[in-house]
Order: C-alpha cells, then sequence, then structure tokens
C-alpha cells in the first residue's frame, strides 16, 4: 500500500512542472563614449566592448567627422554626424559634434571693486575674443580669505577690512582684481567745525553742536542755529576733517516743521569750495543724499536758503567715509 502511493506522489510531481524554454539573449555592443564633442582637426579614440570582437567603424557624414578602422575619430569640418561600429549582429551609433576650434586671448574683469563688510558681491570675466571656446569652465580663488572669500562663481563675499586680490584664471589666461573691504564711518563726527554765524552771537547754537554724535530733537539746545538767509544771505557750516577720506554720503537733521530748502554740498579742492551736490526745493527735515564716491578733507554745507524764516536749525550732520583699517 505505501508503494502505490509513492509512485502516485512521483507522477503528479512530474506532471506539475513546467516545460523547459529557451529564451534568448540579446548581445550587445558597448562604446567607451556615448557621444563625441570635439574641434575641428582634433581628434578621439573610439573602443568597442567586449574586447575581443572585431569591430568595423563607419561615419555617416566624412565632411564632418572620418573614423580610422581602429575607432580612432578625426573632426573635419563644423557639424553633427554619427559613427556606427558593427560587429555581426551588434551595432552602435555614436553622435560626434565637431565646431571650430576659436582661442582664448585674454580675460576682461573690472580693475578694482569695493564692498562694505559683510556684503556680497558677484564678479564677471569677459572672454577675448567673445566666441572664445577653448578652455573650460572659469576657476576663481582668494589670496586673503581673512579678508574676501571668492566662489566657483565669482562671487564674493566680504569678510573683513583691508584688501584682497582675487584670481580668475581660464585656460592659461589669468587675471587679478583688487577687491577693498571697508567699514562705514562718520569722518565728521567730532571735527572741528566753523560757520559763516551763530543765530544772535549764542554761546549755546554752536557749530561744534552739529557734529557731536548727539542726535536729540526734543533738545532745542543742542544744535547749531545761524543768522537767517533772508536778511544776511547764504550761511554755512564747515567740518574740517583733519585727513583725506573716501566720503560718499552725507546725512543732516533740522527741526521739525523747519526744512532747510536751497543748499550745497561741496568739498575743498586747493582752497576752493566746489560742489559736489546742489538741492533745491528740499522738503525733509532729516535729509540724506548719497553721491559717487570722492576723495576730500574738507566739506561745507552751503545754504542759499534756510528754513521758511531763512533760518538754519541743524541738530547733526553726519559724514559717511570709508575706512579700511
Amino acid at each position: 500500500m505505501k508503494q502505490i502511493y509513492m509512485i502516485f506522489a512521483i507522477v503528479v510531481l512530474i506532471a506539475g512542472c513546467d516545460p523547459y524554454v529557451r529564451t534568448e539573449v540579446e548581445e550587445s555592443l558597448y562604446i567607451n563614449h556615448q557621444s563625441l564633442s570635439m574641434f575641428v582637426g582634433e581628434q578621439m579614440q573610439l573602443s568597442a566592448s567586449p574586447t575581443e570582437l572585431t569591430c568595423s567603424w563607419e561615419s555617416e557624414d566624412a565632411s564632418v567627422a572620418t573614423v580610422s578602422a581602429s575607432g580612432l575619430v578625426s573632426g573635419v569640418g563644423p557639424g553633427s554626424t554619427y559613427i556606427i561600429a558593427t560587429s555581426g549582429n551588434r551595432s552602435a551609433r555614436i553622435p560626434v559634434t565637431a565646431i571650430v576650434k576659436v582661442t582664448l586671448e585674454d580675460l576682461e574683469l573690472e580693475s578694482e571693486v569695493e564692498l562694505s563688510v559683510g556684503a556680497k558681491g558677484t564678479l564677471s570675466a569677459t572672454p577675448v575674443p567673445a566666441e572664445a571656446n577653448d578652455y573650460g569652465r572659469l576657476e576663481w580663488s582668494s589670496d586673503n580669505e581673512k579678508v574676501a572669500t571668492v566662489s566657483a562663481s565669482g562671487e564674493v563675499t566680504a569678510i573683513g577690512l583691508g584688501r584682497a586680490t582675487i584670481t580668475c584664471k581660464a585656460g592659461n589666461i589669468s587675471k587679478n582684481i583688487t577687491i577693498s573691504i571697508f567699514r562705514t564711518v562718520n569722518v565728521a563726527l567730532l571735527k572741528p567745525a566753523t560757520a559763516s554765524s551763530v543765530y544772535q552771537n549764542s554761546s549755546v547754537y554752536v557749530p561744534s553742536k552739529a557734529v557731536d554724535g548727539i542726535l536729540n530733537t526734543s533738545d532745542a539746545t543742542n544744535r547749531w542755529l545761524c543768522q537767517a538767509t533772508t536778511t544776511n544771505g547764504p550761511q554755512w557750516i564747515a567740518v574740517d576733517l583733519q585727513e583725506e577720506y573716501e566720503i560718499f554720503s552725507v546725512q543732516f537733521w533740522t527741526q521739525s516743521g523747519y526744512p532747510a530748502i536751497a543748499f550745497q554740498f561741496q568739498k575743498e579742492v586747493d582752497g576752493q569750495w566746489v560742489d559736489i551736490f546742489a538741492v533745491t526745493g528740499n522738503t525733509a527735515t532729516a535729509y540724506s543724499n548719497t553721491f559717487e564716491t570722492t576723495k576730500t578733507s574738507k566739506v561745507r554745507l552751503y545754504f542759499t536758503n534756510g528754513a521758511r524764516d531763512g533760518i538754519v536749525r541743524m541738530y547733526e550732520m553726519q559724514v559717511n567715509g570709508k575706512s579700511y583699517e
């Protein structure tokens, strides 16, 4: 009885097996480059694997690129084509683009850039000629990363005061640019100040009050007042900065409701006062103006029309300059 059961089980197992099916494995040809980009006159080697195969090579357009029996591709003329590799029933098509080489001759950069501490700026380099194509990406570096760092894309970050040289390199060409990092300083603070007049010759409203660094518009005694421009002609306040600075903005504050209407901001050049800018019709009691950086050791606000009664009531004056230390 046991023997009958065993024979039955074997029959069931044999009957349950699927017949063996043979699957054809597709044979492939692998090339060491999926595509080629090359200059006219340049050569690049293609190779096929498996390496034991004998491979034939052919160009679809020999006016763009040719290929030798060993797979050496030569750029002939600008354009695009395909290189065909064949071994038996295996084949591969490799796209090829050939362009005319334009040699980079120079890089153009700004000569100098200034940034305030903590600021960022992006540098750019212009290739000469503009269509030059025989170089890779631009490489940027800083010789003093305590002053300024530069990213791979040319973005400069101002770290500390001073100057750093940023180098841009492309191929065999390299150019430098100086980065100057400054902090903004009120160069008029506590410096000697003189004025055309003081209101009623008072010892309270002296010009030094306008550069003492104390801005308190509720303290009527802490300000400079002049005689009225309506009856006494133009009035001015001058500040001796005591050394030459690069200045770029000025601010001053006058009494509410009494803005200085017309004035010039000036610098001294060879003993003469020269306008940096002029204003008419001003209505701001908290006045501010940023201008192109200029060098000077003395500045002056020259009022041709004070407030509506002609009197300038100035609480504070601030001249912003650059310090690299």
